[in-house]
């Protein structure tokens, strides 16, 4: 029975946070049309076309290739990003913001550190981060393995229910936030 346990937690802790609104641009395109199973197989950002395309989490994701669409239909779960594609590094700010497709991270989940050169994303698993900017991704990728651990909390304590970010960045996503008076009462 704790053998069941802990393959049940290892499990969930590879699953990517999804199921909120699904971050989508002013053309209903999730993350700006960027093919996210390229960010697993090629480790680049890579642009996908409007001939390959499949529905996940009420968006429509865009693919640089059918092979690259039929592995993400096969498992849509394994590649879209964490977080509905939301930053995963303003969610500690415990802000849904906007992201950069070419600012992202692959990360273990049982390391908690970046994929490694033997990365295989058919058979290892790998958690797609994307974030605000280069920058954000760098302060996201220093952080490391902690920082997960507060954009989860953040996650699971209130975001995941809010809407959606913004098509556009704005000067208003700038800046410290503290958690919403919205959000679920504090444990104590």
């Amino acid at each position: 029975m704790r053998a069941a346990a802990i393959s049940l937690a290892a499990f969930l802790a590879a699953v990517p946070a999804i199921a909120g609104d699904q971050f989508i641009d002013k053309d209903g395109r999730a993350n700006f049309g960027y093919d996210v199973v390229a960010y697993h197989t090629e480790s680049a950002a890579l642009e996908g076309s409007a001939d390959f395309t499949a529905e996940f989490n009420g968006a429509t994701f865009l693919f640089a290739s059918a092979e690259h669409r039929d592995l993400f239909i096969a498992d849509p779960e394994r590649y879209a990003p964490a977080y509905d594609g939301h930053c995963a590094y303003a969610l500690t700010l415990y802000k849904k913001l906007v992201v950069d497709p070419e600012a992202f991270v692959v990360i273990d989940p049982a390391t908690r550190r970046p994929v490694g050169e033997s990365y295989d994303p058919q058979t290892d698993e790998g958690v797609l981060y994307i974030n605000y900017s280069p920058g954000v991704n760098q302060q996201f990728r220093d952080g490391l393995p902690g920082v997960i651990d507060d954009a989860d909390t953040a996650w699971d304590d209130c975001l995941e229910t809010l809407p959606a970010a913004r098509p556009r960045k704005s000067l208003r996503d700038i800046g410290r936030r503290k958690r919403p008076d919205f959000c679920s009462p504090a444990s104590s």
